[in-house]
Formats: structure tokens, sequence, C-alpha cells
């Protein structure tokens, strides 16, 4: 009992050290400064940071590609009402952040041209993408003085090795009252490990005086930016509103540029773009329910069969019981039971048949490739996978199902010719005809023109 009040008194005292070295290693507080129009040096994805609390917000890599394109790196026009373009420059003396974002949209064009709603594409790791953007954007503002780490090295020693004390009471508490099993050892591991792991969840970034000095300024210049109205303008106002609309963005002040440049958003399952055909256009995408469709005719045809017989054998139960208390005539629910059976049966049969006998040839660039769990047995999960091919028809797609071993071999990207059955929504062969470019990219084909009336330009119409 004594091991045990002692291991949790040790924890207490761990517990109200680190309590205390979060408080001394607190943010600066920052009043706002005069409003001012003054830019200073530091990056918009740099005022984010500082003026954030010390922490980085999404908003930082759009106001890093409004910078982009105000610095001349890259061009962003505005050619319809739900259309903007992402043109590359050649840019030279990026720093390293700004170049993680020029080379995103680079592994994404088609050309040197990406439509802005594109910028959310690919299939890129967006967790390692966005941690590496993080970490270079602190390592810039590290180097100007303005942030440093929370815990310095001396307060990393402190809490290491104060940590091992509790850790390694819990551990003899847990052998001493429990000889039969060595737990001891493993008890005290974790626990150790559980410490470090908190105390390494609060060493994020604090701003350093001359930090908080700028962030200051910078809210300042947020008071001035807010009579400017930054808020309705699209992407494309950088052109006419230069740097300030990119620290407009970082500052909260832009939300419609932001939304309109997801540049670390993730893709959405549901909307997709693509450039297939010739020209940028967004795609809504459709994944059917599984009932009918999105599995293999035979499969389909054998579930159809089984719906039938249940459907008709439990309406028979009940017509019976129905005759039975004269509701029904007696010589209705053999015949009636079979005509339900036979209802139920007839739609995924029917649906099964047209689709081995004239399978549709689908050729165009996959936009979509989803795995989706769908129960499993026996410890095992099993998964339904699902491919969405732009052939340059429509703005609204259906997904495909398709087997899991020819899934695997597919990218988003990819230009493919497929032996497809539209009815049940099922791929049953595929062939890839035109690899996606390395970095997740879409690529653009010329076999299929897509129909004028998508509302979008063609790029071969927009110049150099």
């Amino acid at each position: 009992m004594a091991l045990w009040l002692a291991a949790t008194a040790a924890l207490a005292l761990w517990g109200l050290l680190l309590l205390a070295l979060a408080l001394a290693t607190r943010n600066p507080s920052v009043r706002p400064g005069p409003a001012t129009g003054v830019m200073a040096g530091e990056s918009p994805a740099v005022v984010d940071l500082i003026t954030g609390g010390w922490k980085l917000c999404e908003e930082a890599t759009s106001a890093t590609l409004l910078d982009l394109a105000a610095k001349g790196a890259v061009q962003i026009e505005e050619v319809g009402p739900e259309l903007s373009l992402v043109r590359l420059r050649h840019p030279t003396g990026l720093n390293p952040y700004e170049q993680l974002v020029y080379d995103h949209v680079a592994s994404l064009a088609r050309d040197g041209v990406v439509a802005t709603g594109a910028l959310a594409e690919g299939s890129r790791n967006l967790g390692r993408w966005w941690k590496s953007f993080r970490k270079k954007v602190v390592a810039d503002a590290r180097e100007r003085g303005l942030s440093r780490p929370r815990w310095s090295r001396l307060h990393v020693v402190l809490l290491t090795a104060t940590a091992a004390v509790p850790a390694a009471l819990a551990g003899i508490a847990v052998a001493v009252s429990d000889h039969k099993h060595d737990g001891g050892p493993g008890t005290a591991i974790l626990v150790f490990a559980a410490l470090i792991t908190l105390a390494g969840k609060l060493n994020g970034e604090r701003g350093t005086e001359l930090g908080g000095q700028a962030a200051a300024h910078w809210l300042g210049v947020r008071e001035h930016l807010a009579t400017a109205r930054f808020a309705d303008k699209p992407a494309a106002a950088v052109t006419i509103w230069g740097r300030p609309l990119a620290y407009a963005a970082a500052l909260g002040l832009a939300p419609r540029a932001v939304t309109s440049l997801p540049v670390s958003v993730p893709a959405d399952d549901r909307r997709a773009w693509s450039d297939y055909g010739g020209m940028w256009h967004r795609l809504d995408v459709r994944y059917p329910g599984r009932l009918i469709r999105g599995r293999k005719p035979l499969h389909t045809i054998g579930r159809g069969l089984a719906a039938g017989f249940f459907a008709g054998f439990w309406s028979w139960i009940v017509l019976i019981a129905l005759a039975a208390f004269e509701l029904v005539p007696s010589g209705l629910p053999q015949p009636l039971a079979f005509l339900v059976g036979l209802a139920v049966a007839a739609v995924p049969l029917v649906r099964a048949v047209l689709d081995l006998a004239t399978p549709a040839q689908v050729e165009g660039q996959i936009v979509r490739l989803r795995r989706q769990e769908s129960g499993g047995s026996r410890g095992r999960t099993r998964h339904v996978y699902w491919c969405a091919i732009d052939e340059g028809r429509s703005r609204e797609l259906t997904a495909f199902g398709i087997a899991g071993e020819q899934w695997e071999r597919l990218s988003e990207g990819d230009l493919v010719r497929a032996r497809a059955g539209r009815h049940l929504s099922w791929i049953s062969e595929i062939e890839v005809v035109g690899r996606a470019r390395p970095g997740g990219g879409y690529g653009a084909a010329d076999t299929v023109q897509a129909p004028e009336n998508l509302g979008e330009l063609r790029r071969d119409m927009l110049g150099g």
C-alpha cells in the first residue's frame, strides 16, 4: 500500500512540475498595435503562425499560393463564374515552403495550367505534406527570431529524468503486489512512455519577445486591411490587390479566396475535378447502393434468386395465415406468393442479364478510387472497391464497383479502357492505356472532346 501511495504522490508531483513549466512557457500576451498599412518582411505563412497563437492554420497554404501569384511565380485567372485557373510561371528565389506549394500545383497541372478547385486532387499523403509544410514555416519563424520550441533542452532533460521516478515506483508496486506475474517492468515502461508522450504533446511553438512585437504589428495591419472588405474577393483578385490579399487571407479576412484554393484540403469523395477532354470541369460523383448495384452479375443473380425465394416464402406464410381467417381466398396464397417472389427477383435478374448480354465499353480518366469497409467475419475486414471514370460526357458520374485485385493496380489520373455493365455499375475488365503523372497529377486526353455545354473553357483557348 505504501508503494502505491508513493507512486501516486510522485505522479502528482510530476504533474505539478509539468503544469508549472507549461505556465512558465506560455506565449507572450499580444495586443493589436495601431492600425497600419506597413507590410513587414514576414511571409503570409509566418504571419499566420504568429498571429494564430503560434499554431499554423490551413489558410497558410492558400495564403502562400496567393503570395506566389502576387510575386509572379504563378498567375491566377478567373475565366468563368465557376472556374479559375492557376498558370505556372518560372519562379526564382522561393523559400522551402513556397517551393513545396509550387511543386504541388505543378504536380497537378497539365501544360502548366490547373483549375483552382483541382488543387485538392491527387493521391499525395496529405498528413505528411502538411507536416513538411509546417516544419518549414516554423524553421523560417525561428530563423527570424519570432518563435522557439516550448521546451528547452533543460526542460526536456528535467521532465524525462523526473518521469522515471513515478514510472519506477509504479513498476515496483505492481511487482510487489503481484508475485505470480512479472508485470513490474512492463508497467514501468508503459507509465514512463505515457508521461513522455504527454509532455511531447505540449511541446509546440511559443513566441519570443520579438515574435510578440511582430504579432502585435500584424494585428494592427489586420485592422487596416479589414476596411478593404476582402471577404468577397476571389483568388483572381490578387492580380489587382497583390500581396495585401495574401496577407488578408493569412489574417482570416479573405475566406472566399482561401476556400477557392484548397491546397491543404483533402479531396472530396463526391466532388472531383478533371481536365479529360481538354478542359477543366467539376464532377459530381455518386456511389450507388449495393442492394443491387456495385456487384458482379453472377453474384447479383444469386442474391436475386435468394431474395425472391425468401420474399415468396414469407409472403406465402402470411397469405396462408390471412386465408385461415378468410381474409383472402384460399386458392390465392400460392400464386400470389409466387408472383411476389418473381417480382423481387426480376429486377436484379434483368439488370444482370442485360449487363452480361450487352456490356458497355468505357474509356476515360479515373477521377476517384475509393475503398469502403463492408463488415467481415473471423477477424477479417471486408472491403468494397469503387472506381469513378470521367468519360468527358457528363458532369455527373456514377462510380463502378470493381474487384480488389484490379483496384490495386490503378491510380487516380490513369487513362483506362474498361468493359463494364451500366445496369449493375460493375467493371469486369479494365486496361490502363496511360499512367497518371508522378505526384498524383491528372493528365488530359484528346480522344474525347467534352461537350461545350459544361460551361468551362478549353485550355488551348486561354493562350500561353
